[in-house]
């Protein structure tokens, strides 16, 4: 029988560790402005097991969040302001890039996002603020600052509402929560404003093809709000915040199966005391209670080290 030294037993503890945590894991986010509340936390939908990863302070909030698997990177954003947060950086809140901005050319308008998601190597925001200058929609977002004195990460149009005139402060569409899948390269996301156009429940956008936008799965009855988004696990995974549940204010999660078509059964994760309804943000982030990948490697190397020397 070979034995194993202590070195190549925490190697393998590690590395353990790292394919356990990155089998089936959601981050997901609120707005409450409860400083004893986490702004946002990370669940393993296998054990039901969850972790604070920050908390609530000013302007590090979650309406949106995306996951940056490759360089183990976390965006979210609060309003207009985008940060980002490295995986296994427990505790430290999220670090601001710049505040996001759409532009003509000439102005520059600081622009809230609902949703986000990563996809091809991009980050992409979902906004319903319409105006005359600007429509709703999908747009990709600059994670790099452009420097200038006031800074943006500046957004560019990738997929219109097609209900909205330009030109016009017209658009009928909410988009609350986005996700994409690298399956079918399809947007996901959730129509949580009910109008003459849109009913609310999931849709899928083609926004890198032609342009459709149709919904697939109504929403489970009674729910309206539903305002975060993730894929993982052949199951989208749709989070809400709800102020009025007893005895305290939680986020719901309900997992949509989507070879069945079907939701199983509902987590709920209790908060503390913020009875105002706030909107939540989510992401499949595989390995985010880790350190991102180059430094993850470096441990290993550093412990393989160790193996060799007590060998």
């Amino acid at each position: 029988m070979r034995k194993i030294g202590w070195g190549s037993l925490c190697a393998c503890a590690v590395l353990s560790l790292f394919v356990s945590s990155a089998s089936a894991q959601l981050v997901f986010g609120t707005t409450s402005t409860s400083t004893s509340n986490p702004a946002a936390m990370y669940l393993d939908v296998d054990t039901m097991q969850v972790t604070n990863l920050w908390m609530s302070a000013s302007n590090k909030k979650v309406n949106g969040l995306a996951a940056d698997a490759t360089s183990g990177r976390l965006y979210a954003n609060d309003a207009a302001r985008l940060n980002y947060w490295d995986y296994g950086n427990l505790g430290t809140a999220p670090t601001l890039i710049a505040g996001m901005y759409r532009t003509d050319g000439t102005t520059f308008t600081a622009t809230g996002v609902d949703a986000m998601a990563f996809a091809n190597g991009q980050l992409y925001g979902a906004t319903s603020f319409g105006s005359t200058v600007y429509m709703r929609g999908i747009y990709s977002i600059n994670t790099v600052s452009d420097g200038a004195p006031t800074p943006h990460c500046v957004m560019t149009p990738l997929w219109l509402d097609p209900t909205g005139v330009p030109g016009t402060s017209s658009g009928t569409i909410s988009l609350d929560g986005l996700e994409y899948n690298p399956t079918d390269n399809l947007f996901y996301a959730t129509q949580t404003a009910a109008s003459a156009n849109y009913a609310l429940g999931i849709y899928t956008i083609d926004a890198f093809g032609t342009g459709a936008c149709t919904k697939i799965a109504d929403f489970p009855v009674g729910r309206t709000k539903l305002s975060g988004l993730a894929l993982g696990g052949g199951k989208l995974w749709l989070t809400e915040y709800e102020p009025n549940a007893a005895p305290l204010p939680r986020v719901d999660i309900y997992p949509y199966d989507l070879a069945t078509g079907t939701y199983g059964q509902t987590i709920y994760v209790p908060l503390n005391a913020d009875t105002t309804q706030r909107t939540t943000g989510a992401a499949w982030a595989p390995g985010a209670l880790l350190p991102e990948p180059a430094a993850f490697a470096l441990a290993l190397v550093a412990i393989a080290t160790v193996a060799r020397r007590r060998c």
